[in-house]
């Protein structure tokens, strides 16, 4: 019943309801409509911005928490909506001018302090993330999420041990706190700690058992117990009947989850339909990235190269750049050049992306190759004493090698090849949850981006040669000493025993690759996609053949 002396309580009243019984779309219709007819309300346009970011749609939540704030600039509630979305977004940048803003009107509180150690972690500037954390931690010191954020921040610094025994600690203190508990879980993993993390997978179950994550990752380790698969079984069984409610994104990961247990039972039908119901559900709203990415490849493409730096820096090690689409190897040859005493790995930076993302808003200020060097250089972790070479696999960086060569004229530069449609299907298997690989969501735009790959890497072997050398996968695994003595030569290593047992280095890995690395190097995966042939038709058919000559049976 309307309240007719109330109108603006009223409609809040409905949309909040709309938004509680998980209607969100038509909630935020409601809102924007309703914003328009009271714009003075703020109210209105942050209960649209709460509607879009359950929709995932971080840039509608951004405009519509800016609107509400610029309404009611002094409430606490409305500025931590507005810098949360902004970093939820991509725009840590935007965040932390947001929340300097905020800070020249009053000290920041532990909730703005938060925003800014997220932001800072996202913008790499991991110091002073454990910086504006901790200042968290002592005004609120059980805060829970600013704990778990802390062990985030502490992993990127590579600072495992510490960020494990500090989530032990808070599980410990904590046992009901399930966000937690997870974390654990996950960080174990990391480090190849299978029997630990199950044990706190377990228990993060039983506090919750129809949570979609928990689910999704509990049915990924490799040591459950019989008993264990029933219990996962049940709970995915009664969640996607909609017995527990779950949400579009929350129903994703339970059907990773049930493709997960699908595929342990070999019933590849069963494993195919679930994953195309999950990607069904992650690639709305993503149509137009693959225009956008379609876009930036031409520019980059037509560019001219930036003018070379004079030489190589003597302030850091060699680096060593491994790219490649994802799951196609490039964690392995990571690992195995790790496992060198003089070399480092760095897992996937995000320096480059960073540089690029600069370069492309202020192309006059940071588009040269010595730009780039000095921003790659400045946000370097901490590099272990005596390491003669570091290594940076961030796949994607297959985008910038042009200016990754003229920026560090002695880097070595190794593209791993793969078979495209073994590539596909370890990809759709995969549940990244980042939305740079939105591409992953759907079989052509899969192969829309292989054929980007290939385009990037032709071209810039074409433009550097002899700069970028290509490992094949396959090779690699087949004739795992001879590929590994030529790695060494090409990375002017000396070889050494310990690289042929990459799975043997305790570090953390923590890509989607964490359980693979840890088996001895094998064959097992070459040629699986063909188990799915008829699955993948499209895919395959939207290979450019001209792009990939040598695949057989296009």
């Amino acid at each position: 019943m309307i309240n007719k002396f109330d109108p603006v309580g009223a409609e809040v009243s409905v949309i909040s309801d709309l938004l509680k019984n998980g209607r969100p779309d038509k909630a935020y219709k409601r809102a924007t409509k309703a914003a328009k007819k009271w714009p003075k309300v703020s109210a209105l346009p942050k209960l649209a911005g709460l509607c879009a970011v359950q929709q995932q749609k971080f840039k509608l939540a951004q405009t519509n928490f800016e609107r509400a704030w610029h309404l009611d600039p002094e409430n606490q509630e409305l500025i931590q909506n507005y810098g949360l979305s902004l970093v939820q977004g991509g725009n840590s940048e935007d965040a932390l001018r947001f929340i300097d803003k905020v800070g020249t009107r009053a000290a920041l509180t532990p909730s703005q302090l938060y925003i800014q150690a997220m932001a800072l972690l996202r913008e790499n500037e991991d110091e002073l993330a454990l910086v504006a954390i901790d200042k968290v931690i002592k005004q609120q010191p059980k805060n829970l999420q600013a704990l778990c954020l802390k062990a985030d921040i502490l992993d990127e610094l590579r600072e495992w041990t510490r960020a494990i025994d500090l989530l032990t600690t808070l599980v410990e203190q904590n046992p009901r706190f399930h966000f937690g508990r997870l974390r654990l879980a996950k960080s174990h993993v990391g480090m190849g700690q299978i029997d630990e993390a199950l044990t706190h997978a377990r228990v993060a179950l039983d506090l919750i058992p129809d949570h979609p994550e928990t689910l999704e990752f509990m049915t990924t380790l490799p040591n459950l117990s019989p008993d264990d698969r029933l219990k996962l079984k049940a709970n995915i069984s009664q969640t996607l009947e909609g017995k527990r409610s779950s949400g579009r994104e929350g129903a994703a990961v339970v059907h990773f989850a049930a493709a997960s247990l699908a595929r342990h039972d070999k019933d590849t039908a069963v494993e195919m339909q679930h994953l195309s119901e999950a990607h069904g559900f992650l690639r709305e709203g993503l149509k137009e990235w693959d225009s956008r990415n379609d876009k930036q490849c031409r520019k980059i493409l037509a560019a001219s190269l930036p003018n070379p730096t004079p030489g190589p820096r003597t302030d850091i090690p060699r680096p060593i750049f491994v790219v490649g689409l994802p799951r196609s190897g490039t964690t392995l040859v990571e690992r195995i050049l790790s496992a060198h005493s003089g070399v480092q790995g760095l897992g996937e930076l995000a320096s480059v992306h960073h540089w690029a993302r600069k370069a492309h808003a202020q192309p006059s200020e940071w588009q040269a190759a010595d730009k780039l060097a000095d921003h790659y250089a400045e946000n370097l972790p901490n590099l272990t004493e005596g390491a003669v070479a570091f290594v940076d696999k961030a796949p994607g960086n297959y985008a910038y090698l042009g200016a990754i060569a003229q920026a560090f004229p002695d880097a070595v530069i190794l593209n791993v090849e793969r078979d495209p449609r073994d590539v596909a299907l370890s990809m759709w298997r995969t549940h990244f949850g980042a939305a740079g690989l939105y591409f992953t969501h759907d079989l052509k735009w899969m192969a829309a981006e292989a054929n980007r790959y290939r385009r990037y890497v032709l071209h810039w072997q074409h433009q550097l040669p002899g700069r970028i050398h290509n490992i094949g996968y396959e090779h690699l695994v087949s004739n795992l000493k001879d590929t590994v003595e030529d790695l060494a030569r090409i990375c002017d290593l000396q070889f050494q025993e310990a690289m042929l047992s990459p799975h043997d280095l305790s570090d953390a890995v923590k890509t989607a690759s964490n359980l693979q690395v840890r088996q001895p190097v094998n064959t097992s995966s070459v040629g699986r996609w063909q188990s799915v042939a008829d699955h993948f038709k499209p895919f395959v058919k939207a290979l450019d053949k001209d792009l990939w000559p040598d695949l057989k049976a296009l």
